[in-house]
């Protein structure tokens, strides 16, 4: 997906070039020849246009990107499923002489679809008022003054998508020239929702092109930094940072582009307290902040970015405070239509625990056994998942079996007489298929075949064989974290029967002691955290008749001490490897 973003962005790019009888390689060409070209194309001075994508080019700040429509701009989405829509102006020069970039995410949520029931087929942008009751609005351009709109899609009468665009930065760049069409000056303001200036920042350059000075002011914490460009052998440029009363509180030097630094770190009377060979990071990450309602709104994390995903879930588990995180969570669990106490298939892949499972409350759509096993019907391995929710709305048990499937090869002849759908046949050792009542008698058999008829003609026979199967159980501490995980290993063709069970610290994250024992009930290994001395744990391990065979301390940093013992508990070996 990124190689294609970037190959459409060269190809309208190069487009736009060719149009304007331009080629890419700019500086072959006189300033007076790109200024005629766009003339002579109907783009003026002092109008307003249209980018998206990326800010401007370097070359004295003549446009290189298409001039769009709102509508285009609105419908573009980067990489990171965000949308980035520029409103510029050219100076007499036909150079940019001020642009105003609103950035917005684009989050596929969960939403009533029923409020859309009677909505034609097409874009359509609203607002939520407090009792999230979605209101029309007239245009897309209507919707692009709100800080937070819907965008809702409907195909052939159906809801096929349903966003949540709030506006995360708005900055404004605003550019000043030398007689020679080279940048003088740039000023480069953040501002809130409400237009005020948070962060500013000013770039000056001398005829040649160069950087002379960088000033910073945060208006937030009333820092100022000076970057001064010296382009000297013995030093590339200088960095004073200023505090709130006007002290200024670090001096760097920087030697090169390098990397190489000496950071002072200085106290109110100029003296040096500390140094650092570490640049002092004065950039600040300015995210605009988020009405309530739309907040709120569950996201989907079948359809929405997985950046989004990995953001929400690490953005939650890392707060002190998981109220509106489980709250949240919740909401979702209800939209979703999950009920305490249920049971249903679930939709696969499965998410893997940490950056998509949050303190294990689901985030999907429950599916039936019919759909959960024809999710992927041309894969070699699929997975069938089961899971059971608590009181709580997290997951109580998860069982999953991973089936092998391949084509099979049979006469077509006997199945003539079926209508079009999906059938299950049990499959004996001499070849011979016998028909099964469904889905659920198929499941419980070790092998099964799928057979399934489109148009009056056999589209696919599948034979599916079970090939491991596990079940994962939960228990939960009374602020909902996970406290214990066990996982039982009920078929496996590489791994014996055996039970893991792990106990995590008050935050669910981090495990402080794991058992593992076979079918017989007997010792195979046990591991206790430590966080002490550098040691971050020991595992013990015990051969079939108890006794202890291997004492393992794992040190900070994945350094192991595997020390082999004998019947009687004395070393007899040590190593560092851990098979």
């Amino acid at each position: 997906m990124f190689f294609k973003v970037i190959y459409l962005i060269s190809l309208v790019s190069t487009l736009f070039y060719s149009t304007l009888a331009l080629t890419m390689q700019k500086d072959n060409l006189s300033d007076d020849t790109i200024i005629n070209q766009l003339k002579s194309h109907g783009i003026r001075s002092h109008v307003t246009y249209i980018h998206s994508g990326y800010k401007h080019s370097d070359y004295k700040n003549f446009p290189t990107q298409p001039f769009l429509t709102l509508t285009q701009a609105e419908k573009i989405n980067s990489y990171f499923s965000d949308n980035i829509i520029q409103f510029i102006e050219l100076n007499d020069n036909y150079q940019y002489e001020s642009i105003l970039l609103k950035k917005r995410d684009v989050i596929d949520i969960l939403f009533p679809t029923a409020k859309f029931e009677n909505y034609p087929d097409g874009e359509h942008f609203l607002t939520l008022d407090e009792k999230f009751q979605p209101h029309l609005l007239n245009s897309v351009e209507e919707a692009w003054k709100q800080d937070c709109y819907l965008k809702v899609v409907i195909e052939q009468g159906k809801v096929i998508k349903i966003q949540k665009r709030p506006l995360t930065l708005i900055e404004k760049n605003v550019f000043t020239y030398w007689s020679n069409g080279n940048k003088q000056n740039e000023i480069s303001e953040k501002l809130d929702l409400d237009n005020n200036v948070i962060i500013r920042y000013e770039v000056n350059y001398d005829q040649t092109g160069q950087r002379t000075k960088m000033l910073e002011h945060n208006f937030v914490t009333n820092y100022k930094a000076i970057m001064t460009y010296l382009y000297r052998d013995d030093v590339y440029s200088t960095l004073d940072i200023f505090n709130e009363k006007g002290i200024k509180v670090n001096h760097t030097i920087i030697y090169d582009q390098l990397g190489r630094v000496e950071s002072q770190y200085l106290d109110e009377s100029g003296k040096i307290v500390k140094t650092s060979n570490a640049e002092p990071d004065i950039m600040e990450n300015v995210i605009l902040p988020q009405n309530a309602i739309y907040r709120s709104l569950p996201m989907d994390f079948k359809r929405v970015s997985p950046y989004y995903v990995e953001q929400l879930i690490n953005q939650m588990a890392s707060n002190t405070d998981n109220t509106q995180a489980d709250k949240n969570a919740i909401t979702r669990a209800i939209f979703l239509g999950i009920k305490p106490y249920s049971s249903y298939y679930h939709s696969t892949p499965f998410p893997r625990w940490g950056e998509k499972r949050y303190k294990n409350y689901p985030h999907q759509f429950p599916m039936s056994l019919a759909e959960a096993e024809f999710q992927h019907p041309k894969d070699g391995y699929v997975d069938l998942v089961k899971v059971t929710i608590g009181l709580n709305y997290q997951y109580q048990t998860i069982s999953m079996e991973k089936w092998q499937q391949k084509p099979l090869s049979l006469p077509t002849e006997q199945f003539k007489s079926l209508e079009n759908g999906t059938y299950f046949f049990s499959l004996d050792n001499e070849g011979k298929i016998t028909p099964l009542e469904g889905i659920e008698q198929a499941i419980i058999l070790p092998t099964y075949v799928r057979l399934e008829k489109v148009m009056g003609k056999i589209d696919s026979i599948v034979q599916k064989t079970r090939i491991q199967k596990t079940l994962q159980r939960y228990e939960y501490s009374d602020n909902d974290q996970m406290h214990k995980q066990i996982f039982n290993v009920l078929e496996s063709p590489i791994m014996q029967p055996l039970t893991i069970e792990t106990i995590y610290d008050e935050k669910g994250v981090f495990i402080t002691s794991q058992s593992i024992i076979d079918n017989e009930n007997r010792k195979i290994a046990i591991f206790n955290r430590y966080n002490k001395d550098n040691i971050y744990g020991v595992i013990e391990r015990f051969n079939l008749t108890g006794i202890k065979t291997n004492h393992i301390i794992r040190y900070f940093g994945n350094i192991y001490e595997n020390q082999y013992l004998d019947n009687q508990g004395n070393i007899e070996f040590t190593t560092s490897d851990i098979e």
